[in-house]
């Protein structure tokens, strides 16, 4: 019985032990996650960084990606020499000689291993076990296994992808060289990237109708005799992608190419001064920029396994206009417009989401392209906006949501309800700024115009119902009954409605409003509002009423019943008077509150806000259609009030 009292006394006192052994390290644990949640960008005072990197062999678009890494990293804090010690190697070109480099590596001592181009990236996956890894310089990362998707990445590495632009690239040889008829392109089968970039081309090929010509190589000692078969094919072009292979032996590609006449057009603008064509694809220096940011978290301890993959290349058209006279090729006007070098600083990166055409949400572009040239920010030089639209489709505004959230943007903007709430539901990392929304509380966007979701911030454009209907009154005197057509499907529409029945019902007004689901829907809801013995149109303004307006206002002509709107431009299609929120001000003052997010203010601490301004316009010929007298009292009640003859 003693005996076994005393093994279980021993086992109590191992078991203790144990426990406050490994409370230290549990402690410690502890406090790395919330340093690791904490850390920034900067380099931490007084640290030295080790740095290894493994890259597929010197080429100058690759120095360019290093130039712009190095310079983002010395903004940060993190010099070469000071304070970041970085212990580079490359595979000489050989996709054999990547692993052993990497499995070196591996076994010293780094606090981060960067790995460059495809091979690179697929050799660290199956090779680097004690470090985690950041990527960069890569086209297709998901091809070259890091994970399967962008967000369900492998463990222990994260990194920047910049798959180029293809359908583009294709685009412009097919329009620089009449009666294209074969295209050719060379590439190394080993490499994932050159896997996806020709399967493809190949698409492609299918849709434009012309016959892609593909000759494979296996390392750059093939790549002479590949070079002089492809070209005895008889192709109009010779297209390159990011192929390491390839690259490598670019010089041997373009005398070939030089020496037969033959057009040669790749991604990398580097190459351009090597003898070819024209270049579209992604700046290098400027993808390395952007890399940099990424390299100081992981320096600093983030892991990568809480870090989305990424998509960025900023798009940039370089072309040799002297190959071209040489050639006798006229290069397309809207490739010459787009042809503008990167900056070496941050070029920002915009989309911008339209629902549906309508004035409304043009006039909302125009206004934030406007604020933004105010600003200095110049596009092309300063940012890049790529422009959606998913007219009035939801299936497609879903893809369009699907796309953005596959690449990196500096900033989203969303011209309408629908896009707004499609948006922040499928991009909850992003930062959205919204404008042409009416009630945002309505759409879900926060219980208030303080109390918001975090991550979007932007203009209502809520109508003046009170005005319109002061506005009806004082023209219409003795007026009862009022008809609007509404969309039960739009958030927007429905909250306009309720608004205008409660301003209709202060005034003493009926307000008779019909829906409507579909352009076919809205004439018969505005015969149906004639049919109820309506004296005025006030016409509520959504989505679907902004497409098809003209139907409204057909039917208000033919019936002598006058119409009343809340956009500026149907004054100009038949509407007596316009009580307007100006939606040039409003994507203006949008524009302005992206600048304010991109210069570090917190979407979430930046409250909603009506757009400032309104127009009130009366149409005399419009009135006089309808032996409306304009008098005195409106110039009273609406001292800004605007006649348009």
């Amino acid at each position: 019985m003693k005996s076994f009292s005393r093994g279980i006394l021993a086992l109590i006192i191992v078991s203790t032990i144990l426990l406050l052994s490994d409370l230290q390290n549990r402690n410690k644990k502890n406090v790395i996650q919330r340093s690791v949640g904490q850390v920034g960008s900067e380099a931490v005072a007084g640290k030295k960084y080790l740095l290894g990197l493994c890259y597929f062999a010197p080429e100058a678009s690759h120095d360019q990606l290093l130039a712009g890494l190095w310079k983002r990293l010395g903004e940060l804090g993190f010099e070469r020499g000071r304070n970041l010690t970085v212990t580079e190697s490359h595979s000489n070109g050989e996709i054999g000689n990547i692993s052993p480099i990497l499995l070196n590596m591996d076994n010293l001592s780094f606090d981060l291993i960067l790995v460059t181009s495809t091979p690179c990236v697929t050799a660290a996956l199956n090779t680097v076990r004690k470090h985690q890894v950041a990527f960069t310089y890569c086209s297709d990362p998901i091809a070259a296994g890091a994970g399967k998707s962008f967000k369900d990445h492998s463990r222990g590495i994260t990194g920047i992808g910049s798959f180029p632009p293809v359908e583009k690239t294709i685009q412009f040889i097919l329009e620089t060289i009449p009666k294209t008829k074969k295209i050719g392109t060379i590439y190394n089968n080993a490499e994932a990237n050159s896997r996806s970039v020709v399967n493809l081309m190949r698409k492609v090929a299918t849709q434009k109708g012309f016959e892609l010509i593909e000759v494979p190589v296996v390392n750059t000692s093939e790549i002479f005799q590949a070079t002089q078969a492809i070209l005895s094919k008889g192709i109009d072009a010779l297209y390159i992608s990011g192929d390491n292979t390839c690259t490598q032996g670019f010089d041997v590609i373009a005398g070939l190419c030089t020496k037969n006449s033959i057009p040669l057009v790749t991604n990398d603008k580097e190459l351009v001064a090597k003898g070819a064509l024209a270049a579209i694809g992604p700046g290098w220096n400027g993808v390395g920029y952007h890399t940099g940011d990424l390299v100081a978290k992981m320096l600093n301890g983030v892991s990568p396994d809480n870090i989305p993959l990424e998509n960025f290349a900023n798009e940039n058209i370089e072309i040799n206009m002297e190959k071209a006279r040489i050639l006798g090729l006229t290069i397309p006007k809207e490739f010459l417009s787009s042809s503008i070098p990167l900056s070496e600083a941050k070029k920002y990166k915009f989309a911008f989401v339209h629902f549906a055409d309508s004035p409304m949400s043009e006039d909302c572009e125009s206004g934030l392209r406007k604020a933004l040239e105010d600003h200095k920010l110049r596009e092309g030089t300063d940012f890049a906006m790529k422009v959606y639209n998913a007219q009035g489709d939801i299936a497609t505004l879903n893809s369009i949501a699907g796309s953005i959230g596959s690449q990196t943007w500096d900033l989203v903007f969303s011209a309408s309800t629908p896009t707004a709430q499609m948006l922040v539901k499928k991009l909850p990392g992003y930062k959205i700024v919204f404008t042409n929304v009416g009630d945002p509380q309505a759409a879900g966007l926060g219980k208030s115009f303080t109390d918001h979701l975090p991550n979007i911030c932007g203009i209502s454009t809520m109508s003046d119902f009170d005005g319109m209907i002061g506005m009806i009154r004082l023209l219409h005197p003795g007026i009862r009954r009022i008809g609007t057509v509404f969309t039960p499907g739009e958030i927007n529409s429905v909250s306009y409605k309720t608004h205008l029945e409660e301003a209709s019902k202060k005034s003493g007004l009926e307000l008779i409003a019909i829906p409507a689901n579909s352009v076919t829907e809205v004439l018969d809801a505005a015969n149906e509002l004639v049919s109820r013995r309506i004296e005025a149109f006030c016409q509520i303004s959504d989505n679907l009423i902004g497409s098809c307006s003209s139907a409204i206002l057909k039917v208000s002509l033919s019936s002598k019943i006058p119409f009343y709107g809340f956009v500026s431009g149907l004054l100009g299609q038949g509407a007596v008077a316009v009580c307007a929120r100006d939606y040039f001000q409003s994507g203006y003052e949008a524009a302005e509150m992206g600048i304010e997010v991109l210069s570090g203010k917190d979407p979430s601490n930046i409250p909603y806000r009506y757009v400032s301004k309104t127009n009130y316009l009366v149409s005399r010929k419009n009135a006089g259609i309808f032996k409306i007298d304009i008098p005195e009292s409106v110039f009273k009640a609406f001292p800004k009030l605007k006649i348009e003859k």
